[in-house]
């Protein structure tokens, strides 16, 4: 008998589906001013090939969950893209940076979700890579990408984990050097004006 395969096996049949293994790459998104509201994003390129001449907000989620795997592959492809575009203006303090561009990046690149409800593994799965390596590939790819100028604004969800929360996670790993980092609720919250007023508090 083969425990672990059997285990395996089970995971993969309560998944539904194949864990998926690629990598949602960060992306810059066009100027804020120009966001529609049901179309995507004006822009959707790599952010090494980010316009040097344009300050951005670099907003930071946890990790990709179903849509952002659906045909090209891209970071808040779902209702959580249409509620940045719908909203972005309207979050407290937002409204500052209508002529950057955004940038988007998870914390983590890749499905901690499992293509699962987020009750289930993403938590855990997150927690787990985060100590196994994501947060160095974090913090390299933030270093990479921040140019002076640009803001960071921190989005990740909060999590279930009372002692391991992902946004805490992310922020005491955001280098100093950055500047200020505004905490504000996760974008999949922003239907609620009382959570596009929000910004959570630091533990």
């Amino acid at each position: 008998m083969d425990f672990e395969e059997i285990a395996k096996a089970v995971l993969l049949k309560k998944a539904g589906k194949p864990i998926e293994a690629r990598r949602c790459p960060d992306q810059y998104v066009g100027l804020i001013a120009k966001f529609p509201f049901n179309a995507d994003f004006p822009e959707r390129i790599s952010v090494e090939r980010r316009p040097s001449d344009i300050k951005c907000v670099v907003m930071i989620l946890e990790s990709p969950h179903i849509d952002e795997f659906t045909n090209s592959l891209g970071p808040a492809k779902g209702q959580t893209g249409k509620l940045i575009r719908a909203h972005f203006l309207q979050v407290n303090g937002l409204s500052e940076y209508i002529n950057h561009g955004l940038i988007l990046m998870n914390a983590v690149q890749n499905q901690c979700s499992l293509g699962s409800s987020t009750d289930c593994y993403r938590d855990e799965v997150f927690a787990t890579t985060w100590h196994d390596g994501a947060k160095e590939d974090f913090v390299r790819r933030l270093n990479s990408t921040f140019q002076i100028g640009d803001v960071i604004v921190n989005c990740c969800t909060k999590g279930k984990m009372k002692n391991n929360e992902l946004r805490q996670l992310v922020q005491q790993s955001i280098p100093s050097d950055k500047g200020e980092v505004l905490r504000r609720t996760h974008p999949s919250s922003w239907y609620s004006e009382q959570n596009r007023r929000s910004q959570w508090k630091l533990a």
